[in-house]
């Protein structure tokens, strides 16, 4: 089967790395950075690029999978540029970690059957195709969302290949998916940036000599790709909004019981220490 990604960044990159070893796909790519296509050439990982996208409705891609792995706002004018590939034999997906934008855009377009949305939940704050890594998937999950209208030979295309990575994969409504990753992967972004200029704002030189690893280890989420991040800040803003409330809300507890009710908050603390273990 021909597997034709679009964009080798991390995720793009590491999805090439993952299947360079297997004989039954021919990997091909699409990125307009092309030194990223000469890396991935030059390691092995993919066996050529695609020239341009009308190549697709060629005989020879009938059956292929397309993975559009590339920022939020960018996959979306992929994802409707390939209207010439709805409901076709081709299987369509991506791997954004933010997928309502993407599902009122499919309904304009009356649901394609074809298009299957994936969020891979793997990934470093590190970017681009020399950051990629093979077996970045291996034990991690895969989140999938898809309309009713959906054929099940879509479906399970997409299921199959995230699970010859090494994924487990679960299936959320869409909606669902971004109000649940606002809380669990998007809000724990908002708080680093957050604290990072806080601590900016001390302008005090050589903090960091006062700090311990977990600091270092909880601010490396800052160095993850800026225009990533504010699409999926301005794309699930609403979700994201709610989730800095509750946030808020929760800082505000913490703060009074610091100032006036010592032991309160140490059974808080006893409390959140015990889920936390049993939880994450």
């Amino acid at each position: 089967m021909k597997i034709i990604i679009f964009g080798l960044g991390l995720i793009g990159g590491s999805i090439a790395k993952s299947l360079s070893s297997s004989n039954n796909h021919e990997i091909l790519a699409f990125d307009i950075d092309k030194s990223s296509i000469r890396n991935a050439i030059d390691n092995k990982s993919i066996s050529g690029s695609l020239n341009a996208l009308d190549d697709l409705g060629n005989a020879e891609f009938k059956d292929s999978l397309i993975i559009i792995s590339t920022p939020p706002n960018v996959s979306i004018e992929v994802l409707q540029s390939l209207h010439f590939l709805f409901n076709s034999s081709v299987t369509i997906t991506d791997t954004t970690s933010t997928k309502n934008p993407l599902n009122k855009s499919l309904q304009k377009l009356n649901f394609p059957k074809n298009i299957i949305f994936s969020h891979p939940v793997a990934g470093s704050h590190l970017s681009g195709e020399i950051n990629s890594v093979s077996g970045l998937f291996e034990g991690k999950s895969t989140v999938l969302s898809y309309h009713d209208s959906a054929e099940l030979m879509h479906i399970n295309r997409v299921t199959s290949f995230w699970e010859l990575l090494g994924s487990k994969v679960t299936v959320l409504d869409a909606e669902l998916h971004d109000q649940i990753f606002a809380y669990t992967s998007h809000l724990p972004h908002v708080v680093a940036y957050a604290l990072l200029n806080t601590l900016k704002g001390l302008d005090k030189d050589d903090l960091a000599i006062f700090s311990g690893g977990g600091l270092g280890e909880f601010l490396r989420l800052v160095s993850s790709s800026p225009e990533m991040w504010t699409d999926i800040f301005s794309m699930n803003e609403k979700n994201i909004s709610f989730a800095i409330e509750e946030l808020i809300k929760n800082l505000n507890l913490l703060k009074g019981q610091i100032a006036n009710e010592p032991q309160i908050l140490r059974d808080l603390l006893i409390e959140l220490k015990d889920f936390k273990e049993s939880n994450y």
